[in-house]
């Protein structure tokens, strides 16, 4: 950077070739013009890290509101239940094959906290669109009530399309028929389960999601 004092040059501002002349307080000032770095290049880490961050954002993004009741007791107002198992989902839901990524979808988490999960789930087609779901009740032990209810989502992310079943039957229940909706294609669809107990302030806390694939 350069000062001029030459009094024809005192009224100057504006580009010459690679020089930039303004006035800075009543002097004329001449500088050269940034030199711009090249094009950047991603590393091959980070191409792969990109690449992950597009597919999780894609498979999750259909679930956007279901994320924010399944993680509801830790969604903040800066936090959402998207950020949250999105989180999850590039720690341990991709896998990698010799460079190329896909989605583990039953390894998704679309619910998440301290309330024991449902043990033992097992699907049984009682009908071409029927499904009871049966599974052991724990009693009241640990981190587990009889009195917890149950949350189902169904999703085909192929589609972009999930179902919610909330709070239809208890834990001592176990088990539980859904009647699922013809707009879902069952081949490629997941089914996702976990319990909740209600809380003071309309809040929910939820156990981990358990997932089994409808079909293939």
């Amino acid at each position: 950077m350069a000062r001029l004092n030459h009094p024809f040059l005192g009224q100057i501002s504006g580009k010459l070739g690679n020089l930039v002349i303004y006035q800075l307080n009543g002097k004329t000032v001449v500088r050269e013009k940034p030199q711009w770095k090249k094009t950047y290049q991603p590393t091959a880490l980070q191409r792969l890290y990109q690449q992950k961050f597009k597919l999780a954002t894609a498979a999750l993004r259909p679930l956007n509101k279901l994320l924010d009741t399944g993680y509801g007791e830790f969604v903040t107002p800066t936090k959402k239940g998207f950020h949250l198992a999105l989180s999850q989902k590039l720690k341990s839901t991709m896998l990698e094959i010799q460079g190329t990524v896909t989605v583990q979808y039953e390894s998704i988490l679309l619910s998440s906290g301290l309330v024991s999960p449902v043990h033992n789930l097992q699907p049984e087609w009682i009908g071409a669109r029927q499904l009871k779901l049966n599974w052991e009740s724990q009693g009241n032990q640990g981190n587990s009530r009889e009195s917890d209810f149950s949350w189902i989502v169904i999703y085909n992310p192929e589609e972009g399309i999930a179902e919610e079943f909330t709070g239809e039957a208890f834990r001592k229940s176990q088990s539980q028929i859904l009647e699922l909706a013809p707009r879902i294609n069952l081949s490629g669809s997941y089914l996702y389960m976990s319990f909740y107990r209600q809380l003071p302030r309309n809040k929910r806390r939820f156990s981990d999601s358990v997932c089994i694939p409808l079909g293939t």
